[in-house]
């Protein structure tokens, strides 16, 4: 046996030290971990034996994603003068290519395991199934051919390399490889891009989108399906509608089909700088079709530029003053405040009924979805149930007050105030085939707990959670979003694949079907009006 000793840097409070020793038990190679607080934050890792650089290099990088959870930082070296520890990493092409990916992919795997990234939560029910030493090797083995094309490159090319542009089509080729739909490597930009956008900030053209297909003359393509355009935004202003379909993405020589890319790859390639130009191509149902020509094909440029992305809309219906509407558009860092703002602003004017308007919500953040449901239910209710790829079931119930006041659960903004805060609310949830993910969720704990009525037709199906996970720990830049979870909402049953049936199915009429869904009068919205009729007496 052999012992790493290190020094932590910040405060950790002592009821979160077994969690957080649990966590780094759950790492390879770490029989046991201890910590000691005195002056300063000492942490005892135990090994079965002394572990080479390289083993040593991965488990720090290991722990210090753990540890990043509760805002520390692991000081390197050890501070045991017995073992050598390899110095921190430096941006940059640091080791071979083939060890980095395999490296890299290995790490994030096992990070899967003990982290807590954007979207997932700790376990509480765990196995020993974590992966062993040889299991480590022998993925690692994977990547030997990638080391030496990378010397063989390095010898005899006459070709400069680009490390980044190589690493990059490495990954994409490797979440290709894996069928995960959801999963995407990031880079840098695109990263910050990404929490810039969970917090309403967003550079694009407007518009929000989920996973789909399209079928052309009888042949069935990948698309890119719009499920919502931002009001006043570059795709707005372009003309671009809720449900066409993206199949290609660039024009001319630089287009690439959605079919050929994947849904992530093609996502990737509509990113790009405020100022830049998205090019695309989409198909759009004709008003008037046939069965052998129902689509027009359209081709869009447009200028992307910085967004403020409302995640909520209100207004008082316009045919019935007494109900209010709350369009939620995704669930962000920005939607429990300001659908609290939203719902309190409509009963000072006057609305004792509402209408939460989920039609093409893609979903969003778990932290979110959590604190929205909080102001719906009691302490304790299930939200979900989450289970991994080894069977280990985490549950996510609202949470209870700390001694400051906040709620354990969720982003931990909330009061015990805000619990329940809307349960007696009279209301009805608005649902299409592109209400996914979270606000799936959200329809199915109003289903389980029968806290209103469910209108419109049957929801997209995705029951899966993904974590997004930053590489800067493995000492490169970006980040990678990845499958972790399939969920379940209270009643235990998924829907993932399947999606949910409202209590009304309403299809909107053609008459609706004429008016661009953002500027769809409330007269005309047939499935709007079938839900107030059921609200109200």
């Amino acid at each position: 046996m052999k012992q790493y000793l290190y020094q932590v840097k910040g405060i950790l409070e002592p009821a979160s030290m077994e969690a957080l020793l649990d966590a780094l038990r759950e790492i390879p190679m770490v029989d046991k971990a201890t910590l000691e607080q005195e002056e300063t934050l000492f942490l005892t890792l135990t090994c079965p034996a002394a572990l080479s650089e390289q083993d040593r290099g991965d488990v720090e990088t290991l722990v210090d994603a753990v540890l990043q959870k509760y805002q520390l930082q692991l000081e390197l070296p050890a501070l045991s003068k017995t073992y050598v520890t390899a110095p921190a990493p430096k941006q940059g092409r640091m080791i071979p290519l083939a060890a980095a990916v395999g490296a890299m992919i290995t790490a994030v795997v096992l990070a899967v395991l003990c982290t807590f990234a954007v979207v997932t939560m700790n376990s509480k029910d765990r196995a020993d199934q974590t992966l062993l030493p040889n299991e480590m090797q022998t993925q690692t083995d994977q990547f030997a051919t990638l080391d030496i094309l990378d010397k063989l490159f390095a010898q005899v090319s006459p070709f400069e390399v680009d490390d980044e542009a190589v690493i990059k089509a490495v990954l994409n080729g490797y979440i290709s490889a894996t069928g995960d739909l959801y999963a995407q490597y990031y880079t840098q930009e695109e990263f910050d891009a990404l929490y810039a956008e969970q917090n309403g900030e967003m550079c694009g053209i407007g518009v929000q989108v989920v996973n789909g297909q399209v079928k052309i003359n009888g042949v069935e393509t990948q698309a890119i399906v719009i499920s919502n355009v931002f009001e006043n935004s570059p795709a707005s202003e372009a003309g671009l509608m809720i449900g066409d379909y993206i199949v290609g993405v660039g024009l001319g020589e630089d287009a690439v089909s959605v079919q050929d890319v994947g849904y992530s790859a093609a996502l990737d390639r509509m990113s790009g700088a405020e100022g830049s130009a998205c090019e695309f191509t989409v198909y759009r149902l004709k008003k008037e079709q046939t069965e052998t020509d129902a689509y027009e094909l359209l081709e869009f440029s447009i200028i992307r530029k910085k967004i403020t992305a409302p995640s909520v809309k209100a207004e008082v219906c316009d045919t019935d003053e007494t109900v209010g509407i709350v369009r939620i558009y995704e669930f962000d860092n920005t939607t429990p405040t300001q659908l609290r703002i939203a719902v309190d602003e409509l009963m000072d004017k006057g609305c004792t009924y509402f209408v939460f308007d989920l039609r093409g919500n893609p979903g969003g953040q778990l932290t979110s979805i959590v604190d929205v449901l909080t102001y719906f239910l009691n302490e304790e209710d299930v939200i979900l149930t989450a289970k991994d790829k080894y069977n280990r079931v985490e549950t996510v119930t609202v949470g209870s007050p700390l001694e400051n006041g906040k709620l354990n659960s969720g982003s931990g903004t909330l009061t015990a105030e805000d619990i329940g805060r809307y349960k007696n609310l009279k209301f009805a949830v608005l649902v299409n085939k592109y209400t996914a993910s979270a606000a799936e969720l959200f329809t199915a704990n109003v289903r389980d707990y029968e806290l209103g009525l469910i209108v419109g037709t049957k929801t997209y199906g995705k029951g899966s959670m993904q974590s997004t996970l930053p590489l800067a720990p493995y000492g490169y830049e970006g980040g990678l979003k990845l499958t972790t979870k399939f969920y379940f909402p209270p009643c235990g049953e998924g829907y993932d694949g399947i999606g949910i049936t409202p209590h009304e199915v309403v299809e909107l009429s053609e008459e609706a079907l004429q008016y661009h869904f953002n500027l769809l009068p409330h007269d005309k919205d047939n499935q709007l009006q079938a839900a107030i009729s059921l609200l109200k007496p």
